[in-house]
């Protein structure tokens, strides 16, 4: 019988900065990571409390979150499971948070381009059951409108958007029975008996730095309900 194959891992250790700002990431230019700290800087996402050292698949340019991930995170946070906050969606809603008196701890989930995968977001479910809030700002229909297995014993601490697409499809995993499912009061957000909360969604203030934005999604939302659970420091 064949031998098993080993799909190999590399492994580094990060910096407090790098981490806090969602954007660990393999190969990263100082100049560009010297960005990502101050956006972080600029939307108050504090950085954790230890150095992580956290496997990353070679061919890949984020990591694949394991175990190693801080479970006590401190009170008064929001974790924000979204896009590096070098990307403008993880940037926003993290603005979102702050404007509105919330602490931000992010941790990259999904890609720039919002891409993803269920293992990598149960695995940060898993790290992060210890905190009060943890807001989804995405989601994913599938096939047979039945929550991903893996995503199914998560939910009782999260917070997360219902989706954009104006459907009363279920929208994972804001549709786990578990999850707090936000909804937006317009045409565009998903509804349903699913939905738990539906609020604002429309032009919803986000400050990053010196900038305010108007944002409009069920991220937003969602966003704006966590922050609310959380006691302003």
């Amino acid at each position: 019988m064949d031998a098993p194959t080993v799909r190999k891992r590399l492994r580094g250790v990060y910096s407090h900065e790098e981490i806090s700002a969602g954007a660990i990431r393999m190969f990263l230019k100082a100049s560009e990571r010297s960005r990502v700290v101050d956006i972080a800087t600029e939307v108050g996402a504090t950085p954790n409390h230890v150095h992580l050292s956290c496997p990353i698949m070679i061919g890949t340019s984020r990591p694949v979150v394991g175990e190693r991930l801080p479970e006590l995170l401190g009170e008064g946070t929001v974790a924000l499971l979204d896009t590096p906050l070098d990307a403008p969606h993880g940037s926003l809603v993290a603005g979102v948070l702050r404007h509105h008196g919330a602490t931000v701890r992010p941790f990259p989930v999904l890609s720039a381009s919002g891409f993803g995968d269920d293992l990598t977001l149960a695995a940060t479910l898993r790290a992060t059951r210890s905190l009060p809030v943890v807001l989804v700002a995405s989601g994913t229909y599938t096939f047979n409108d039945e929550c991903p297995p893996v995503l199914a014993s998560y939910g009782h601490n999260v917070v997360a958007a219902a989706g954009n697409g104006g459907s009363s499809r279920p929208w994972w995993p804001a549709a786990s029975p578990s999850v707090t499912a936000v909804g937006a009061s317009a045409p565009f957000s998903g509804h349903g008996p699913w939905v738990n909360v539906v609020v604002d969604g429309v032009d919803v203030p986000s400050t990053v730095g010196l900038t305010q934005s108007l944002c409009t999604g069920t991220s937003f939302a969602a966003a704006l309900h966590a922050a609310t659970l959380v006691p302003v420091p």
